[in-house]
C-alpha cells in the first residue's frame, strides 16, 4: 500500500510524551519537572516538523495520577514548565491531551483506545485523520494511531517484544524525532 503524501498535506501531528519529546523514567514516572530531560535533538526536530503540521498535539498516558503517586495539578506543572521550555526554543505545542487512569480503570481515553484522539476531532474539526500523523515509541502508540485512523510513525528503540507487532503496524521507524522531522523535511513518508 503507498501511504505517501505531499508534505504540503500533513494536517496534525500527534505525539506521545514519554521516549519521544522527553527521556522516559524506566520504571518510574515524570512527576515533577527536576525530573524531566527532553532528547536530544527534539527542539530542532519540532521547530521541522512544526512547518510541515498545522498542528502538533500531545497525547500522554500518565497512570502516575491513578496510582496515586501524584496529582494531575503536578502533571499540569509539568506540562506547564515544558511547554515553557518549548516556546523558549520556538516549537511550542498546541494542545496537551493527558489521561490519568489505571489501565485497569479501562477508561476510554488511555491509549491505545482513540478516546484523546476523538477528544482532538472535537477540538479541531478541520483534522483530516487519514493524514494526520501519530509518532510514538510504543506498541500502544502504533495501536492508538491504528484505532483513531491515523498514520502510525514509531519513533525511537525498536524493543524487541514489541516490535515484530509494531512492524505490522507500520512500515514507518526512525530512530528519533529529529530523524523523522529530517525524513518529512526531505521527502515526507
Amino acid at each position: 500500500m503507498d501511504m505517501s503524501i505531499p508534505l504540503e498535506q500533513y494536517p496534525t501531528l500527534f505525539l506521545d510524551r514519554d521516549g519521544v519529546i522527553n527521556e522516559q523514567i524506566v520504571g518510574g514516572y515524570v512527576m515533577d519537572f527536576k525530573d524531566f530531560r527532553f532528547k536530544e535533538g527534539v527542539f530542532e526536530a519540532l521547530r521541522t516538523l512544526r512547518g510541515h503540521f498545522s498542528r502538533i498535539l500531545l497525547v500522554t498516558n500518565q497512570q502516575c495520577v491513578g496510582k496515586g503517586l501524584c496529582t494531575m495539578a503536578d502533571i499540569d506543572r509539568v506540562h506547564e514548565q515544558m511547554q515553557e521550555e518549548l516556546r523558549r526554543q520556538d516549537c511550542a505545542i498546541d494542545r496537551i491531551y493527558c489521561c490519568p487512569h489505571l489501565a485497569s480503570d479501562q477508561c476510554a481515553c488511555r491509549k491505545p483506545l482513540p478516546g484523546m484522539a476523538e477528544q482532538a476531532f472535537l477540538d479541531f474539526p478541520d483534522i483530516d485523520r487519514s493524514h494526520s500523523v501519530m509518532a510514538g515509541d510504543t506498541l500502544s502508540d502504533m495501536l492508538f494511531a491504528q484505532n483513531a485512523g491515523l498514520i502510525p510513525v514509531h519513533v525511537g528503540a525498536k524493543r524487541e517484544l514489541e516490535f515484530d507487532e509494531i512492524q505490522e503496524i507500520t512500515p514507518y521507524h526512525f530512530d528519533t524525532l529529529l530523524d523523522f522531522a529530517n525524513q518529512i523535511q526531505t521527502s515526507g513518508l
